[in-house]
Formats: C-alpha cells, sequence, structure tokens
C-alpha cells in the first residue's frame, strides 16, 4: 500500500500543533472549557444565617498549592469555575471573624461542589479548620451522569485493565450484544436507547472519538490511557449542558491526572494463563482442547514536580505526569463451522446420502408437483421446469423397482430405495472439488453434526506498546498551561477459523496494525475572579491496517487455468476470493481486504466563563476538521455465492445444499421445456481497488447560563448550533447517486464538474448509454462542492435543566434538551467516492431461483448462456473506467438534503439523602431520535410481486446492481425507562453502586454494525410499508438492566473494626485485605427471525408467532452439534404462504398462513428475547504497607467468577464468530442453536493475579 511513513505522519503532527501553540500565545482571548472540570460554590454567613458581603474565599489545590481568591457578592455567595478536579484547601475570612478552612474538598468531573461557611465572631488571626466531606446530592443541574472515582477506576475487576468499560454501571447503559466490529468486547455501551456509535468520547476535553470512518482500530476511542493514569470519568446520558454538542447519545468524559508537589507512582505486572482459566463452553462442548492462553500486562506511572538539581525547581510551578503500559497476549478463541464431511471427501463428492441423514429430524416436503421430498435432498438444476403450480426440479435418484420413475414420495424408506443424493461424476467441476478439498477435515465425525462438524481454538497475538506525557505549568495565579501527548503501537493477529489460504476469518479478522496518537494542549487565563478564559487544542491520529493470511501468496488459486480469471493479483490483495456456500463456513479471506485507512481530527475550542450576579455565563465555540483517506476496496479479490438455491426446492429452500450447487456444472436442460444452464453461483461480487481521500469540517456555538434564582431553585438555560459539513473527496473524485429528488427532481448522477464530466472521455459508453435508459440524468455540476449535496444548517439545540432543594436530604431535578449527532459511524458505507468511475462495485444477481445470473452476457469463455463459472470468474468484467460494461454495476448515495440525525432527551428526577454518604435516586428518563440514518439501498422494488415475477424485471434501474447502497435520514426511535440507584460514597472501608434499568426502545432505525440484529428492511419503498412498516423493538432493547458493584476494606487488622490492636506480624496478616466487584445481571435483547421461504419476490418477510405456544421450552444442550439450543418449539413460529400468480396466496410452504398483499411480509421484528447477560467479577487485594508512602499490594482478580456462559443470539455472525447455518429458520434443523458466546475469548472464567507498588 503506498501510504507517507509513519514519521511523516509525526512531523505533520508536530508542525500542527506548533501553529496551535502560537495561535494560543498571540490569541487576544483565552477561553475555558469546563469538560474536565467542576465548580465549587457556596454563601458565606454569620452564625444567625445572615449573608455576609464581601468576605474573602481562597481556593488552593492540596497538591499543587496553586490558589485563586474571589470576593463574596451581596447574597453572600462565592463561585469557582472552572475548578480542575482534585483535591481542595477552601478559606473563607472577613474582618471581624474567625477565619474558617475547610480541606479535602474533592472536586469531580463537571460536579458542582456545594460548600456553605458559617463564620464566628472573633479574630481573622483565630482559624478553624474541618474536614469536608463529598456532597451527594447534585443541587446545581439537570443532567443525568454518573461520575467514577479514581478508587473505583484503580480498584473494580476490570478485564484487560479498560475502564471504559466502568461507563456500563450508570443507570440507563446496558452491554450491547457483539457486533461486527468488536466493538462489544473493548467497552462499547448503548445508553437511554440511542445506537452504540452515537456516544462521544473525549480525554482531556479533546475529542478522542475512532468513529469518524470506520471504527478503525476495533474501539471506539483513539488512545485508552491505562487506569492507574485516570484521575477519574463521567459518563453523562442526558441532560448535559449546550456547551457539548457533536453527538447525542451518551458523554464519556475523562481526565489524565496531572503531577504534584510530591512525587508518586504506581508500577503494576499483571499475569494470566490458561491453567486456572475455565475452558469455553464451546470448547468444552466440542470436545476441542482448551485454547493457549498467555497474558502479560505491565507497565509503571509517575508524576510530581519537574526539578533539576542546583538548575530549576518547579515545585508549584511545573509539574509532569507520564505513564506506559505494554501488552503480550496470546489466546485461543474457539471457533466452530461446517466443512465437507468425510464420506463426502472419500466418495470424491458423489455422494450426499449424510446431508440427509443430517436433517433427519425435519419433516419431507412437497414441491408443486406434491411429490415428498425429504430435506436435505440434492435436486438437478438441469431439469429446472414451470408446471402449472410454479416451478419444480427432479432429485438425483436412481429408478428401479422399489423406485420407479414416477416416485412422488422420496421420504422414509425410499430415501434408501431410491438412492437419493448420488451425483454423477461426470457432472462435477473441477475447480468446486479442489476448492473443497482445501477444507480441513471434520473433528466430529458423527453423521448428526453435519451442519457444525468443525472446532478449532486458533491463537490471537498481541503485542501493544503505549504511552502517555502531560505537563501542567503554573506561569501565576492567572494562567495556567496543560500539554500532553499520547501513543499506542498495537499490532496483533486475530486469526480466522481455518487460517492460511482457506482462512475463513470475519470482518476484524487477518494481520493487523494500529497506530494512534494524540495531542492536546490548553491555556487558562483568569482575567478576573468572575471572569476566566482558555484556549483548547487537540490532534488525533490513527492508522490501521489490515490484510488476509494470505495476503501476500501471489500464486491465486490451485485451479485449473491458472486460477479465477480478472482478480488483480498484486501485492497484499492474493488469495482466494469469498465463497459463500450455503451449509458450509465460507471459504477464503472476507471482504474489504487489504484495509489501509487513516484519520486525523483538528480541533479548537474556545470558551469563556462569565459570573455575574445570580448567573454563570459560558459561551463559546468548537472547530475540527476531520480527514480520513480509505483503501478498502469491498470486493477486490470476488466473492461467489453458492446458497442453494439451484439444487432445493425451488421458492422453499432452507436445506443446506449449497456445497452441491457449487459443484454441478451448469448444463443444457435435460428436460422438455426446461430452463438450460441453471446452476453456478447465484450472486457474484466484484471492485477494482482505489482510494479515497476524504474529510468533513465541524462547527459549534453555544451559549449557556445557570442561573441560581434562589438559594433552593437552579435553572441552566442554553442553546447550541452545531454545523456538520458534507463528505468531501479532496481531488473531487466521487460521485452520488440520488434515486429521487435532488437538483433535477429525479433519478439523478451526481459528479463534480471539470474532469469528471458525463459527457467526456472518463466513463464509457456502456455507463451513458445505461444510465439513460434507466432514466438516470447524469449530471457534472460545482454548485454543490465536492460534497455532492446540502447540509443542514438549521440545527439550533435548546437545553433547559432544573434543580430544586425541597430541603437539606431531599432534590427534584428534571431537563429537556436537543441533541445533534452528524458523526454517526456506519462502517463509511456508502463511500461515494467509491462510485464509478473511481470505484467499480459489481454486484450480479440471479434473476430468480430458477434461471442462471445473466448479465455476464457476450462472454467467450463462460457458460452457453453468459452465466460465470469459477474458472472463468470475471474475465468478461474489465476493470479500467473506459471499457467498464455498467450492467450490474452498483451505484452509491446519500441523501440529496441531508437532515442532519437529532434526539430530544428528557429526564425528570428525585434524590434523597439517606446518610452523610449514601444516596437514593429514582427518575423517569425519555429520549425521542428522528432523522436517524437507515439503509434502505436504492435499487429495490416498489410493489409487492409474487414468487413467480422476476424482481430484476422490477428494479426501478434494472441495468443496475440490486440493493444498491444508499443512506437516509428518515430512521426515528423512541426510549422510556424508570431509571433507579443507590450509591454510597467511600466511608467506613465500604463504597458501592446499585442501578436499575426498566426500559422500552422502539425503532426502525437498529444498531447499523450490529452483526446480531438479524433484520434488515424488508420493503423500504412499497408505499404504505416503507421502513416505518419495520417499527420495533430496537436490537439493542434491553427491559431490565441491574448493576451492583463496589469495595469494601475487610474490617481486620490494626485501627479496624476486629483485632484493632493487633500488631507486628499478626496486623502484617490478617490486615490490609480488601474485595471488589461488579455483578451485572441484563435480560436479553431481540431476535428477529425471517421467514424461511421468501413470500414474495424482492421484499423480506419477518416469522409470525403463533398464539398459545411457548418459543423457548428451556434451554437445552446439543450433545451432538455441541451447541445450545436457545429456541426449542418451532411449532411457535408460522410464516405467511408463498404468493403465486396473480399475488394470491399458494399452500406452500407446509403450514403457512395464507396472507396476502403488504400482510405477506409477516410479523413485527424483535419477535422474542436473546439469551440474557449475567456475570459477576470479583478481586481481592492485600496491601503491605513499607511505610507512609510505599505500599505493596498483592491482587487476585477473577473475571466471570461463577463461569456462567453469555450466549450470542442464534444466527448471530461477526467478529470472528460463524454463524450456524439456518439457525434463525424455524423449519431448519439448526433451529435456535447457538453456536459462540458474546464475549468470546473472555467469556469463561479467568484468574489473574497481579502485583503493584504504590509510591
Amino acid at each position: 500500500m503506498n501510504r507517507k511513513p509513519i514519521s511523516t505522519w509525526i512531523l505533520r503532527a508536530s508542525l500542527e500543533m506548533t501553529a496551535v501553540v502560537l495561535f494560543i500565545f498571540l490569541s487576544a482571548q483565552r477561553l475555558h472549557a469546563q469538560v474536565d472540570a467542576g465548580t465549587i460554590l457556596g454563601t458565606v454567613a454569620d452564625t444567625s444565617g445572615a449573608p455576609i458581603n464581601g468576605a474573602k474565599v481562597t481556593l488552593t489545590n492540596e497538591g499543587t498549592s496553586a490558589s485563586l481568591s474571589t470576593i463574596t457578592g451581596p447574597d453572600g455567595s462565592y463561585k469557582f469555575t472552572p475548578v480542575r478536579i482534585g483535591s481542595y484547601k477552601l478559606t473563607a475570612s472577613f474582618q471581624g471573624f474567625q477565619t474558617t478552612t475547610q480541606t479535602n474538598v474533592a472536586v469531580n468531573v463537571g460536579a458542582d461542589v456545594v460548600i456553605n461557611f458559617s463564620l464566628k465572631p472573633g479574630e481573622v488571626t483565630q482559624i478553624v479548620e474541618v474536614s469536608a466531606s463529598t456532597p451527594v446530592l447534585e443541587t446545581q443541574s439537570g443532567s443525568v451522569g454518573q461520575v467514577v472515582d479514581t478508587r473505583s477506576v484503580n480498584d473494580l475487576p476490570l478485564n484487560g485493565r479498560n475502564f471504559t468499560f466502568l461507563a456500563q454501571l450508570a443507570a440507563g447503559v446496558n452491554t450491547p450484544q457483539a457486533d461486527t466490529r468488536g466493538n462489544a468486547a473493548t467497552g462499547a455501551f448503548a445508553a437511554n436507547g440511542l445506537r452504540p456509535a452515537q456516544n462521544n468520547y473525549l480525554l482531556d476535553g479533546i475529542d478522542n472519538n475512532s468513529d469518524t470512518v470506520d471504527f478503525l482500530n476495533g474501539t471506539n476511542f483513539v488512545v485508552l490511557p491505562p487506569v492507574d493514569a485516570i484521575q477519574e470519568f463521567k459518563v453523562q446520558t442526558t441532560g448535559f449542558s449546550a456547551q457539548f454538542g457533536r453527538s447525542g447519545a451518551a458523554i464519556l468524559n475523562a481526565t489524565i491526572k496531572s503531577g504534584t508537589n510530591e512525587l508518586h507512582g504506581t508500577l503494576w505486572e499483571f499475569l494470566r494463563n490458561d491453567k486456572l482459566d475455565a475452558a469455553d463452553f464451546f470448547e468444552n462442548a466440542n470436545g476441542v482442547k482448551k485454547g493457549e492462553y498467555r497474558q502479560n500486562q505491565f507497565g509503571l506511572s509517575a508524576g510530581g514536580p519537574v526539578r533539576i538539581p542546583h538548575l530549576f525547581d518547579g515545585r508549584n510551578k511545573v509539574f509532569f505526569f507520564g505513564d506506559y503500559e505494554g501488552l503480550r497476549r496470546i489466546q485461543g478463541t474457539v471457533h466452530q463451522g461446517s466443512v465437507p464431511s468425510l464420506a463426502e471427501r472419500q466418495s470424491g463428492y458423489t455422494d450426499f446420502s449424510d446431508l440427509i441423514l443430517a436433517q433427519a429430524s425435519r419433516p419431507a416436503r412437497p414441491d408443486a408437483l406434491g411429490r415428498k421430498i425429504p430435506v436435505g435432498t440434492i435436486l438437478d438444476p438441469a431439469t429446472t421446469r414451470a408446471v402449472p403450480g410454479g416451478f419444480v426440479r427432479d432429485p438425483f435418484f436412481t429408478p428401479s423397482a422399489a423406485c420407479p420413475a414416477n416416485t412422488t414420495d422420496f421420504s422414509g424408506a425410499n430415501i434408501a430405495a431410491c438412492k437419493l443424493n448420488q451425483i454423477p461424476a461426470g457432472r462435477l467441476d473441477a475447480n468446486a472439488i479442489k476448492l473443497l478439498n482445501l477444507y480441513p477435515n471434520p473433528t466430529n465425525n458423527a453423521a448428526s453434526a453435519l451442519l457444525s462438524n468443525f472446532a478449532d481454538s486458533p491463537a490471537l497475538r498481541e503485542h501493544r506498546n503505549a504511552f502517555d506525557a502531560r505537563l501542567d505549568i503554573n506561569f501565576s495565579q492567572k494562567d495556567t498551561l496543560f500539554f500532553r501527548f499520547s501513543y499506542v503501537d498495537d499490532p496483533n493477529l486475530i486469526p480466522g477459523i481455518f487460517g492460511g489460504i482457506p482462512d475463513g476469518g470475519g470482518f476484524q479478522e487477518g494481520s493487523q496494525t494500529a497506530n494512534a496518537q494524540q495531542s492536546a494542549l490548553g491555556w487558562t487565563h483568569t482575567i478576573s475572579p468572575t471572569l476566566i478564559n482558555e484556549a483548547r487544542a487537540g490532534l488525533s491520529y490513527l492508522h490501521t491496517t489490515r490484510v488476509s493470511p494470505a495476503a501476500n501468496d501471489l500464486s491465486n488459486l490451485p485451479l485449473t487455468n491458472g486460477g479465477v480469471m480478472g482478480i488483480p493479483q498484486l501485492s497484499e490483495n492474493g488469495g482466494l476470493p469469498a465463497f459463500g456456500v450455503n451449509g458450509l463456513a465460507t471459504l477464503g479471506s472476507n471482504a474489504f481486504l487489504p484495509s489501509d485507512e487513516v484519520s486525523s481530527t483538528f480541533q479548537v475550542t474556545d470558551d469563556v466563563t462569565k459570573i455575574y450576579s445570580k448567573h454563570t455565563f459560558k459561551m463559546g465555540f468548537e472547530f475540527q476538521h476531520v480527514k480520513f483517506s480509505t483503501l478498502q476496496p469491498p470486493w477486490s479479490r470476488g466473492q461467489f455465492n453458492f446458497d442453494g438455491v439451484y439444487t432445493d426446492i425451488p421458492n422453499v429452500g432452507g436445506g443446506n445444499t449449497g456445497r452441491a450447487q457449487m459443484l454441478l456444472t451448469p448444463i443444457a436442460s435435460t428436460v422438455l421445456g426446461g430452463v438450460d444452464y441453471v446452476g453456478g453461483p447465484n450472486e457474484v461480487f466484484v471492485s477494482n481497488i482505489s482510494l479515497t481521500d476524504n474529510g468533513k469540517n465541524y462547527y459549534g456555538t453555544y451559549i449557556n447560563d445557570d442561573w441560581k434564582i434562589t438559594p433552593k431553585l437552579t435553572l441552566n438555560l442554553g442553546v447550541r448550533w452545531d454545523f456538520f459539513g458534507l463528505v468531501l473527496e479532496h481531488h473531487g473524485n466521487q460521485a452520488n447517486f440520488i434515486p429521487s429528488g435532488g437538483p433535477l427532481n429525479g433519478p439523478t448522477y451526481l459528479m463534480p464538474g471539470g474532469k469528471n464530466s458525463c459527457n467526456n472521455t472518463f466513463v464509457s459508453v456502456s455507463f451513458t448509454t445505461l444510465l439513460a435508459a434507466d432514466g438516470i440524468k447524469c449530471l457534472a455540476t460545482n454548485a454543490y462542492g465536492s460534497g455532492l449535496g446540502n447540509s443542514q444548517k438549521t440545527n439550533f439545540a435548546p437545553r433547559f435543566g432544573f434543580a430544586y432543594q425541597v430541603n437539606p436530604k431531599l432534590v427534584a431535578r428534571g431537563g429537556f434538551g436537543i441533541f445533534y449527532n452528524g458523526f454517526e459511524n456506519r462502517g463509511f458505507s456508502p463511500n461515494i467516492g467509491e462510485n464509478y468511475p473511481f470505484q467499480f462495485n459489481f454486484h450480479f444477481n440471479k434473476p430468480d431461483e430458477t434461471h442462471p445470473i445473466n448479465n455476464f452476457a457476450g462472454c467467450a469463455t463462460a457458460t452457453p448462456a453468459g452465466g460465470p463459472t469459477i474458472a472463468t470468474g470475471f474475465s468478461c468484467t474489465p476493470l479500467s473506467p473506459l471499457v467498464v460494461n455498467a450492467s450490474g454495476l452498483e451505484l452509491r448515495g446519500i441523501q440529496f438534503n441531508y437532515l442532519t440525525p437529532y434526539s430530544m432527551g428528557g429526564n425528570l428526577t428525585v434524590q434523597y439523602q439517606l446518610t452523610p454518604s449514601m444516596s437514593v435516586q429514582a427518575g423517569y428518563v425519555t429520549s425521542l431520535a428522528r432523522h436517524l440514518e437507515s439503509f434502505p439501498g436504492a435499487n429495490r422494488v416498489t410493489q409487492i410481486l409474487d414468487r413467480t415475477l422476476s424482481s430484476s424485471n422490477f428494479k426501478p434501474f434494472k441495468d443496475f446492481g440490486e440493493g444498491s447502497s444508499y443512506a437516509a435520514t428518515e430512521g426515528s426511535s423512541a426510549y422510556h425507562a424508570l431509571q433507579t440507584k443507590v450509591e454510597k460514597q467511600f466511608s467506613g472501608g465500604l463504597n458501592f453502586l446499585a442501578t436499575y434499568t426498566w426500559s422500552k426502545t422502539r425503532s426502525d432505525a437498529g444498531d447499523l454494525l450490529n452483526g446480531g440484529s438479524l433484520r434488515g428492511y424488508r420493503a423500504p419503498y412499497v408505499p404504505g410499508f416503507g421502513i416505518q412498516g419495520d417499527y420495533g423493538l430496537a436490537s439493542f432493547d434491553i427491559r431490565n438492566v441491574f448493576h451492583f458493584s463496589g469495595g469494601y476494606e475487610l474490617p481486620f487488622g490494626k485501627n479496624k473494626r476486629f483485632m484493632s490492636q493487633a500488631s507486628g506480624v499478626t496486623n502484617k496478616v490478617v490486615g490490609g485485605w480488601s474485595v471488589n466487584w461488579i455483578a451485572t445481571l441484563q435480560g436479553g435483547q431481540p431476535i428477529t427471525l425471517p421467514c424461511p421461504s421468501d413470500t414474495t419476490s424482492g421484499t423480506g418477510c419477518y416469522a409470525l408467532l403463533v398464539k398459545g405456544q411457548d418459543p423457548k421450552l428451556g434451554l437445552y444442550t446439543d450433545t451432538a452439534h455441541g451447541r445450545l439450543n436457545w429456541i426449542g418449539n418451532p411449532a411457535a413460529f408460522a410464516q405467511p404462504c408463498v404468493l403465486g400468480a396473480g399475488g394470491v396466496a399458494t399452500a406452500s410452504p407446509t403450514g403457512c398462513v395464507p396472507l396476502t398483499g403488504l400482510a405477506a411480509l409477516g410479523g413485527p421484528p424483535g419477535q422474542i428475547p436473546g439469551p440474557g447477560f449475567h456475570r459477576l467479577d470479583f478481586s481481592i487485594f492485600k496491601d503491605i504497607p513499607f511505610n507512609e508512602r510505599v505500599r505493596l499490594q498483592f491482587r487476585a482478580e477473577m473475571f466471570n467468577i461463577l463461569n456462567h456462559p453469555n450466549f450470542n443470539s442464534p444466527g448471530f455472525g461477526g467478529n470472528g464468530v460463524v454463524a450456524i447455518s439456518d439457525s434463525n429458520h424455524f423449519n431448519s434443523s439448526t433451529f435456535g442453536e447457538i453456536g459462540s458466546t458474546r464475549d468470546a475469548p473472555n467469556d469463561p472464567r479467568q484468574i489473574q493475579f497481579a502485583l503493584k507498588l504504590y509510591y
């Protein structure tokens, strides 16, 4: 891949940051953002309660000695904001009164700490000192969120030491289903019914989101400091002020530690291996040896004053903090899949009788002639023909006296008598045989295990190094500056199920690199105690690559004729095309490889805080310039799909006969009136290789007022304006397909003017001819910039909140706001820079289940019917712009008048103080989202078609790819919840947080990257249905969620409740022990089950629920298949009948419900809940003090200590998990079966030991 070296990017980043430094130093205004700070406020009064006007209040940081003073107003009030998180001393004094000091005043992220003074008469030189306790009530804001302090961050058991997992402890937050990007395994979460990709990650007030393009590094964040570097963080879920923009869901706001006047630090070593860990559920179920596991996580941190002996003493002035962490990991991950059986191999792929035996539990099905045909029977594509009831084809069988030629019942004893599934060797494709021989031998040879007969635990390998460095400078009481640089280098290998040439890897698998860097800079200037300004800037950089295991194997394929023709054999693009074979695991490497992606975000924020009377005004602006270049062709090696549609009962399917379809060479029909050359792949994809170089700009500005109307009532008022620019290709190399509306009020192919004109030599005659034939106008213009559309400019977002202190122990709070989100990750699809003539994405699909692909007509080396074969591949699909045959070309588009997605969030909450350290809270929270991005496709049918019609003939643009990618902003969602929590701050050796949420989320725009949602739009362009017809339970809806976390210092040893007089050896043995825990109990996410058979042509179908039937009937283990069955009652489901000629309901499949019109699309989504998530993580510590400053801590941490497996839903596939074939089809022998856990490979119990040295 032709990329600039890392050194070039570092130099460029340094120059840009230098420019930012100059900007800040020369700026006339230095403004402040309170994203990593809090507020201290209160009143000063005498003992009678009368306010004292003019009292002096001084705030001093106990770690750095930095101080700031202010004077109280006529009402005796004072306020310090923003105040960096940490521990402070607060002093109040006035002539004639004793000076009062409160120490240990803790300021958390975004917290409003109320400290009131009552001064006693006396001399100012008389000092009264008390130790402050952190308030447990939030009395100043209507927002909802959760602060996680440094104690919890460091002590709670965290698998992988990833602090972002702690965000899941907040009310309204749940652990999402595993997803195709693997983000759920790195801390992703859904908050208040909004999609996980809508969250916003901040670090030291700087944008830390990796979602600009495609979660490049498999996480939601660019850099992840170790827990020992985190001062604390806060997750805000709703009601946050107008200061925060960019996204519409939760904000995870973290702050790295800074140095103090004392040198402090930590050294750590965390070790684990497979000896003490439990085996994965599916390793045990399949008899697979427990996967190898070796993990070593080590590092150090240090912070203190910058001191150069005899030259410079930085105490009270200059402070440093730094950390380093390394990770070395080898971890086996169980993979399951299906491979050809030994019997099939030994027969030379002529005997597939085991395919029927493996599915013998399923009843035989009738064809259009009424013949009973067992599930798994291979039918001869060369006998495909029309009959009065539809289309039929005959089984491969041997006529005899026991099985005459006119047999109508092939089930039961006739399976053997007719010798079903014996394929003539002369009909087999030699290339297909060679491909099937690349599969490994099965690990389970039981005939009943045919559809999941292979399991292995290939090892992931990771070698991660990361560091952070921070410098804080106090120039004076008025000016402070900080600078931070973070770096991550994380190369790893995530293997596929087979490895090597066969591979079988999923989207995130392969050999990967991930390099991340982030710089942050801020300068705070205090003009006066009531006017504080700051400028802040940041630069994030992320570069990832991913290639398949055989990326540089340019020998291509072990096939005749030198392999698949038409595949570019380039460095990092070697290996097999992907072969999707129904009933077998995918052969070859995944799509979207090779991948080389770079993103950078340059950010500037300017904010000012002004305190005036009872008002605290904040105003400011934010600018982001985001650059991202992508080399990630969808199908640069091509993909062939063999779904078994040509070797099964037409329009019924479900027999897992894809391997036979792959093997059988299409030939002329062998029956009178039959269809010629049926067979071959039913779906083919191919792309060229190209690079897109994109960018976009974001602007935001706001004003906010915290108005303390009375000592008991505070209003939070604000408004924000956001502008999200369109994606621009820096060289103008993109085009936008607009299926309706747009600048010409009709189908338009919009291109930039100039070199990419529709009428010059940059496009083929075929392309312009087919555009005209399909009624698409080609428009080349610069009127809309290279973004080729219009952005919404009216994104005004009002925010309102209130807090009313009913009495000293009771507070009522609430709020409402609009939150715009123009950065949500959609996997960078559609990337309109991947449109013709810049990138070509061909998608050739079957016209129906009884005719072959015919888009290859005119290719001499293809079949006589023009269909593709494995060997000829893409030789008829030239990938040069001027000679492209545009038939089958995919067109990609984004809504021309793009409406910014937004959510409307509100809450009404009450909080009650039970004790000085404990409170209880309950509230109603709602979130309504509109204009959510949805992906209905751009070339789908607009009417209900019966199955005798080909959807290809009814596409709006019949010459182009079906289902072409298109992003619209038409989705909506609704969330309603009761959220409760009980929180105890640390006191008496105990702290805990318990949260419970009852909620319901409905949407027609599900989690875009959730591979477990198992749903797509059925009929998005059919009038009366649209995407609104798929409005139902969201894929991330979880009805009940309970979290309980905390820590407890065991009450034994010196100065403890028990054995308080212990000393010496006794105290060293019994003292210093503590335990910590995180418990999660949550229900399952909805499962959407499709109909096993398509009822219409070109539209989808969801299964119907049968009243009175229990879908689950309990969990049970399928020992023959080594899997778990979640849905045990197929009788609980039905489907509409297939529509025949004239839209009349047929009687197929057996037991169907006769429905017509829109009702033939089936029932609502999310019919039943999937498996829940139950987990208990536990740790026990032993502290061994050496002196007051140094202590050694031994840790034993147990993750999922109860070894409770948490399963994915049936049919889930993605992030390295191979879906069990047809496990979401209720008429399948594999129905309801689960083959993976949602947190693999970390699902089984793991035990970790660690040593930490604190000094």
